[in-house]
């Protein structure tokens, strides 16, 4: 006898809902940027805007050390679209595609921050410990 195919639904994998999370993210800045928020995916390389920003940092840092602050500044441009994205419309997003992106972001986002920051000349400290001071003329 042949046994009929179960109509209930099956548990979404991991992989559909970071495929619905780029998707909506896509579209929200579709609907904001136009062409422009292509920029924003994951698979296009951010060389032009790495460039604008490795220009804009070597009047303080070596050609390579601008570069390499440039990069790990916008190897995380579809992270922060997340972000972003969830920051403007949280209500487009299920609690499963929010913590998709959080468990995307954290493990990535971080290094990629920390690395610029300590190129940059900036302290990699806590600065949530009392008595935090920053780098000269940080602000803080």
């Amino acid at each position: 006898m042949k046994k009929k195919k179960s109509r209930a639904r099956k548990p979404r994998r991991k992989t559909d809902t970071q495929d619905s999370l780029r998707r909506k993210v896509s579209a929200i800045f579709f609907e904001l940027a136009g062409d422009r928020s292509c920029q924003l995916e994951a698979s296009i390389p951010a060389t032009e805007i790495n460039e604008v920003l490795a220009a804009a940092l070597r009047k303080y840092y070596p050609a390579k050390v601008a570069r390499e602050i440039a990069f790990h500044l916008v190897d995380w441009n579809s992270d922060a679209a997340f972000l972003v994205a969830v920051y403007l419309f949280p209500e487009r997003f299920s609690p499963e595609e929010i913590r998709c992106g959080i468990y995307s972001f954290l493990p990535h986002v971080p290094s990629h921050v920390m690395a610029a920051a300590r190129l940059a000349g900036y302290s990699t400290d806590d600065i949530f410990v009392k008595g935090y001071k920053g780098p000269e003329g940080s602000g803080f």
